[in-house]
């Protein structure tokens, strides 16, 4: 019977892994009428200037996320796993709820908090390249020249 737990609970994590991997990279309303750009993980060391800057808002999803959903399914599965009869169906409910009140907090922690900005730059060989930057970043504004290091920081000269 332990054999039959276990493997449920190893199908279940594979799962949920899988699923995870299904989740976009880019949220919607990113492709704009801009060049091809590449994004933060592709960018290059150089000098260019700012083509564009847009701002992005975080969706506020205040649902059922995949967070809670996995949640409850692990803390189903890990509370399953304790005590006979009732005493068993009380720990599966258990760890469902528990696991998806942690779920949904991890997932909300995870996620972007606060105004950001996408700079769009044109680079001198005329590539263009994308960088998200928080709301603290220094004052730039269209045309102003930066130097993108091999780190992808972006600073202006």
């Amino acid at each position: 019977m332990n054999a039959l737990r276990n493997a449920t609970s190893a199908i279940a994590l594979a799962g949920l892994l899988t699923l995870g991997a299904c989740t976009p990279m880019y949220g919607p309303g990113w492709e704009r009428d801009y060049p091809p750009v590449a994004y933060a993980r592709d960018l290059h060391p150089g000098y260019g200037s700012v083509y564009a800057i847009d701002l992005i808002r975080p969706e506020q999803n205040n649902g059922i996320g995949v967070g809670a959903i996995a949640g409850a399914v692990i803390g189903g599965l890990i509370g399953h796993q304790v005590g006979e009869g009732n005493g068993n169906t009380a720990a599966t409910v258990i760890g469902a709820a528990g696991g998806a009140l942690i779920g949904h907090q991890i997932e909300k922690a995870n996620q972007p908090q606060g105004d950001q900005f996408r700079l769009t730059i044109r680079m001198e060989d005329g590539r263009f390249q994308t960088v998200i930057q928080n709301t603290d970043f220094v004052d730039l504004r269209v045309g102003d020249r930066l130097y993108i290091d091999n780190g992808g920081a972006v600073r202006r000269y």
